[in-house]
């Protein structure tokens, strides 16, 4: 099995979930900002790895199987798993949290098992919001509670969850892919980066 992590593709996948990882351990310490921003270049190895994958063409099914696998995977430890372990952990694990990770994985592994089964619409769109979007979210959160403390930040996170969560799983329609997506992701990500570590390492 080591030999598919050879392919270029999934080598980034790899090293996206390094990174989600990662993410998940400085939200258990408490450092909820550089857990986001390791999130978020997760988001961007994810971006990286569709488009090698799409660049190469001497890929065998195999590998082009066990990488499709192998990114819904990546994709839901980061997007899925990550915000609701930071939720647990800034709310000490109370119940109100427990039942926003839940929500927030299992519409997660749904709405990711719907689009890997469907696929995009005819017109191009997908369905419910994508799970990057949870990182946006946080990410504008903590950035603007470093500019101004934020009453009940806990229970923010947890409302904000809930209804990601339903959003999830919603017939919201989105776009599916383009590099005008790509370009968004990689904007978004980086200026979130850059905004929560500045806030993070001058406060």
């Amino acid at each position: 099995m080591i030999k598919y992590l050879f392919d270029a593709a999934n080598a980034v996948t790899a090293l996206g979930l390094i990174f989600a990882t990662t993410a998940i351990y400085f939200a258990m310490v408490g450092q909820f900002e550089i857990g986001i921003c390791f999130a978020l270049w997760a988001l961007l190895a994810d971006d990286a790895d569709g488009m090698i994958a799409k660049s190469s063409s001497n890929r065998s099914a195999p590998t082009a199987q066990v990488g499709a696998a192998f990114d819904g995977f990546a994709d839901l430890v980061y997007a899925a798993v990550f915000p609701a372990v930071l939720i647990l952990c800034f709310n000490a694990f109370s119940g109100p949290a427990f039942l926003a990770a839940v929500c927030l994985v299992l519409s997660g592994a749904l709405r990711l098992s719907y689009f890997s089964t469907f696929g995009l619409d005819a017109d191009g769109f997908s369905r419910g919001l994508p799970l990057n979007n949870d990182l946006f979210v946080l990410a504008t959160i903590f950035a603007a509670n470093r500019l101004f403390v934020i009453q009940q930040l806990g229970a923010i996170l947890i409302g904000a969850a809930l209804i990601l969560s339903v959003l999830h799983l919603s017939n919201l329609k989105y776009p599916g892919t383009g590099n005008a997506l790509r370009l968004t992701n990689l904007a978004l990500a980086a200026g979130a980066s850059i905004a929560l570590l500045a806030t993070a390492f001058t406060s």
